[in-house]
């Protein structure tokens, strides 16, 4: 066939029917190739629009730190992704639920097991649990949220999905929430919470009660009607202060504590607090009077006493006054004699008399048994000796203590001002010089201030300085007066202390003895006169001689716990017997704290030592001393000895009183005797043994020991 023939117009019917078929292909095939590119397109669309979401939904849960959890209940797994604990992403995690359960804290376990088997049953309609799971050591709350998103044909959930989220921080706030709560409502402090305008918004309990108004009756009402107080409610800052109860008319008092609450979206609001301290107020008040007023006898004390008096003499134009210092004689022997009790009641009965007897002055208690009365509008003389003259009568009437008739008298000493000083300190220093001045004299009088008085002042002074001193270098001396028998024998020496000074010379022991006892130097001395009697001893005991050595204890070394083993150090170091000392007890040491003090001289018996009961006779005897205590010897006080050839009522006392001892197993010794006929009736009552100036004057160790060796060799 040429090639280059036409084509015929006319096909074979069977490619007719290949071209058609083939055209219908081509069509089908661009009709497929459209809609697959179509359906590619949605599926990336939705690819994207899905990936969009995801990344939408991870942002939410960043946000709200939230995970998701998923519950698989047909493969048994939970998946749980994107969970925050205490600030920390945790890995993704699968478990079983079982496994999961079983790390939840013991008393959660239940409770989630429980609900969570009732939404996988469809017996609710959501999960909402919070529970503790441990985390890095420590218990952390979680709160599940979810719900199934299948369920089977019985419906029982095959797929829960939901949030889970660390609320450990919402949990902690809700319980200081809590108790926040709690502590309002159930502290004893009175809270209300108050808005501008002092409307009450909210009381506790205790407001309600103070306020007398029942559960919830607080709520709107006005601060202000029901407290007096008046801070400003606009303030920023705390505010405290005080406020009373409109309604008493008492002396309740509150403390006040306002403080701004900066509520969000709300108007300001202050929690005001009240603290009921008429307690504290009354409290503050007897400690205030405590430090201007004398506990026992309500008087103005020491620093009371010298305010008024420095605010009197501040006044330069003010009015001219007088002042007395006052000292209670004989008060050291009802102390001693009766207790401290006796002593408290006679300075409570003395300050009623002041008051009664002066109403216009001011009186004051100095101190132990001194007082101090200020006599307005007066210094001079005169009205001093007015004032002085109603204290002598008024204090010289008995007292009545316990059953006993006690009479003490005062000694005082007054200045005027301004006259005698225009100081308050140099006033009291001239009126306590004068007072000194009026024991010197005799006691029961008043001596008013002179110039020449300030020698007294500094010579006591300068005493109490140089007794300190010198009783730390044991400079004191000491000399012994020996006692006898009734065939004039030696049987002993009594120690007495003495003092010289370069500046004073010879200076009494009435002067140094209370000297020393005020500034507390009594117990170093003492001891000095131990160890002084036991070398005594030391050497009487060399001699052959059975010659006891006396040494006075004082109350204060009674009252000392370590007196015990002084005493016998002072005779081991020394390389004497205690047998060879006689320790020496005045009465006024007994009455201190006699259940010490009979213990004490029971130990000191049993020691070896020889007791005696000295100036028997004085101040407040008491027989119960002689039945009672271990004592050797009685010392008949030289008082009654003087009275002994004109008083015949004192030789019956006196007899009795040997006859007395005897019968108790106890020797008698009489001090004082000075005179033949003295002697002669003691002998004849009985006495045993006798001291004075008759026998031998107080004298040096030296001679007392060669006296003591001729009559041993005769």
């Amino acid at each position: 066939m040429d090639p280059l023939a036409p084509v015929p117009t006319a096909m074979p019917s069977d490619l007719a029917v290949l071209l058609r078929r083939a055209e219908r292909e081509r069509s089908a095939r661009k009709a497929a190739e459209k809609l697959l590119t179509e359906k590619s397109r949605e599926l990336w669309d939705a690819l994207q629009r899905a990936k969009d979401s995801e990344r939408r939904l991870n942002l939410a849960l960043w946000a709200t730190g939230e995970g998701i959890w998923e519950w698989d209940l047909v493969a048994s797994q939970v998946k749980i992704t994107g969970l925050v604990v205490a600030g920390q992403p945790l890995p993704i995690a699968t478990t079983t639920m079982d496994r999961l359960l079983a790390g939840l804290h013991r008393a959660d376990q239940l409770k989630v097991r429980s609900e969570i088997d009732r939404h996988a049953d469809n017996e609710s309609g959501h999960i909402d649990l919070a529970f503790r799971v441990r985390h890095s050591g420590e218990w952390h709350w979680l709160r599940i949220r979810g719900r199934a998103l299948q369920r089977d044909g019985n419906g029982r959930a095959l797929q829960v999905t939901g949030t889970i989220r660390d609320v450990s921080h919402l949990h902690a706030a809700e319980q200081l929430r809590q108790l926040m709560a709690h502590a309002f409502a159930s502290t004893l402090d009175a809270l209300v919470v108050v808005q501008d305008g002092w409307t009450v918004v909210q009381a506790n309990a205790a407001f309600e009660a103070l306020m007398g108004l029942g559960v919830g009756g607080a709520a709107g009402q006005h601060l202000r009607d029901l407290l007096r107080f008046v801070p400003d409610i606009t303030q920023l800052e705390p505010w405290c202060g005080e406020a009373y109860l409109r309604a008493e008319v008492t002396d309740r008092a509150f403390e006040v504590t306002m403080t701004r609450i900066e509520v969000p979206d709300s108007p300001p609001q202050h929690l005001v607090a009240l603290r009921d301290i008429s307690e504290r107020r009354r409290a503050e008040q007897a400690l205030e009077r405590m430090a201007r007023f004398d506990s026992l006898t309500n008087l103005a004390n020491r620093d009371a006493i010298n305010q008024h008096l420095a605010l009197r003499v501040a006044r330069v134009d003010g009015p001219a006054f007088s002042l007395m210092f006052i000292d209670i004689d004989g008060f050291k022997g009802v102390n001693d004699s009766f207790g401290h009790r006796a002593g408290d009641l006679l300075l409570q009965q003395v300050a009623e008399r002041l008051r009664n007897a002066l109403p216009l002055a001011f009186i004051g208690r100095w101190g132990g048994d001194e007082f101090v009365v200020v006599l307005p509008d007066g210094g001079d003389d005169y009205q001093l000796r007015e004032g002085a003259q109603l204290v002598i009568a008024t204090l010289g009437q008995p007292f009545q203590i316990d059953g006993h008739r006690l009479s003490v008298t005062p000694s005082i000493g007054a200045v005027n001002h301004p006259a005698d000083g225009a100081d308050a300190a140099l006033l009291l220093r001239r009126a306590d010089a004068a007072m000194y001045a009026a024991k010197a004299q005799g006691r029961n009088c008043l001596v008013i201030y002179t110039p020449k008085l300030d020698d007294g002042v500094e010579r006591r002074s300068r005493l109490q300085s140089l007794v300190r001193s010198d009783a730390e270098r044991n400079a004191f001396h000491f000399v012994v007066q020996p006692k006898v028998n009734a065939a004039g024998r030696t049987t002993g020496a009594e120690l007495l202390m003495r003092w010289t000074t370069e500046e004073f010379g010879p200076v009494s022991p009435t002067e140094f003895i209370p000297i020393a006892e005020q500034i507390g130097m009594i117990p170093l001395m003492g001891r000095h006169a131990m160890h002084a009697a036991a070398r005594i001893a030391n050497e009487v005991r060399a001699l052959g001689s059975d010659a006891s050595v006396a040494v006075n204890l004082s109350p204060r070394q009674l009252l000392r716990p370590d007196l015990e083993r002084t005493v016998l150090h002072a005779c081991q170091h020394n390389g004497v017997e205690p047998s060879q000392i006689e320790l020496e007890l005045t009465e006024s040491a007994l009455v201190t704290d006699i259940g010490h003090v009979e213990k004490l001289l029971v130990r000191l018996r049993r020691h070896g030592f020889k007791l005696s009961l000295d100036d028997f006779g004085t101040g407040y005897s008491s027989l119960s001393h002689l039945r009672n205590l271990p004592f050797h010897k009685v010392k008949i006080d030289r008082s009654f000895v003087m009275d002994l050839d004109r008083s015949p009522k004192s030789r019956v006392m006196l007899e009795g009183l040997v006859r007395l001892c005897g019968n108790l197993g106890m020797n008698t010794v009489a001090e004082g005797v000075e005179t033949e006929a003295q002697f002669a009736l003691l002998r004849a009552m009985g006495v045993d043994e006798y001291q004075g100036y008759l026998f031998a004057r107080p004298q040096c160790q030296a001679q007392w020991i060669a006296t003591l060796q001729q009559e041993l060799a005769g």
